[in-house]
Formats: structure tokens, C-alpha cells, sequence
């Protein structure tokens, strides 16, 4: 029952969420980077505290990413209205978002790079290779990813119409 999975989403999430900390706190476990605190103050030590793996994802990366998200979607059922359309939509064409989110971003990297005096021929390139000093502050990141899932939107909706109206065997792959 839908009462009972989202309690226990909650209570999953939060043990996920509590098993970061303890290891995080402990460093024995979970992830190459050690965790130090720092004398810049509490806000730096925050930011090396959530300084993991991701790429290969390390255990405690897994426990910190997971552990929210599960509790997210323990709350999400009691969402209505526009914002829980649009999730269930861009849960309906996850591949599809997951596939043209690549080329956005991409297509958003070479203007910027631009914008920022590099040349087309720099930006065309594997983003390991992109040209020292190239970049956004972390508001600017924030500012692209929402750039990037309002601008997927109706590319996204389009998507989600086209499999409901259709049982392509193909399209459940979308």
C-alpha cells in the first residue's frame, strides 16, 4: 500500500542518510577522499565533508545521494498540482531526457564558451580538453541545470504524448 512504501522510503532514506554521516564522520569506511575538517570555518568543512566519489561512485557518494532522493520520494505522493505533473512527466521519458540533456548541455558549453572569448575550435572538444580558466561559479552551474530542465520540458511532454497515444516496442525504451 502506498501509505506503508512511503513510510518506509522515509525511514530508508533516513538510515541511508545516517550511515553517510557515521562513516563520513568516522573515515574508516566508503571513500578514498578523507575527510578532514577545515580552519576556514564551518561552511568549507560542509563542502569537504560532501566531497565524494562519484565517477566510480563510492559507498559513501551511493549513501549521500540515495539516502535523500528515497526520502524525497517518500513525500512525493503528497505533492498535487503543476510541480507533481511535471515530475511524473519527466519520469514517464527518463532515457529521453537522459539522452537529450547530452546535447543541450553540450550546445550550452560551446555558447558559453564563446560568450567567455574562446573559439569554436576550443569548445568542440572532449570538456577534459576545454581551455584553462573556462567555466561557471557554482550559481552559474545551479542557473545552467535549471536552464536545462526548463528547457526540456516541452521536448520531454512531446515525448510522454507520443507513448501514451502509442505501444511501440520501441518507444517503451524512451
Amino acid at each position: 500500500p502506498a501509505a506503508r512504501r512511503d513510510v518506509r522510503l522515509i525511514q530508508i532514506g533516513l538510515s541511508l542518510i545516517a550511515a553517510f554521516v557515521a562513516l563520513r564522520v568516522l573515515d574508516v569506511y566508503g571513500d578514498p577522499h578523507h575527510f578532514r575538517p577545515h580552519a576556514d570555518g564551518i561552511a568549507a568543512t560542509l563542502m569537504a565533508c560532501l566531497n565524494t566519489t562519484k565517477y566510480p561512485p563510492s559507498l559513501q557518494y551511493l549513501l549521500m545521494t540515495l539516502g535523500p532522493a528515497a526520502v524525497l520520494c517518500g513525500y512525493a505522493d503528497r505533492l498535487n498540482g503543476a510541480i507533481k505533473n511535471a515530475l511524473v512527466m519527466y519520469g514517464r521519458v527518463p532515457f529521453a531526457f537522459y539522452v537529450a540533456h547530452f546535447y543541450l548541455i553540450h550546445a550550452l558549453s560551446v555558447v558559453l564558451g564563446i560568450l567567455q572569448g574562446y573559439s569554436f575550435d576550443q569548445m568542440t572538444t572532449v570538456f577534459m580538453f576545454f581551455p584553462k580558466g573556462y567555466g561557471l561559479p557554482l550559481a552559474g552551474v545551479y542557473a545552467v541545470w535549471a536552464v536545462v530542465v526548463l528547457g526540456l520540458y516541452f521536448p520531454c511532454r512531446w515525448m510522454a504524448g507520443v507513448k501514451a497515444r502509442r505501444r511501440d516496442w520501441w518507444l517503451s525504451h524512451l
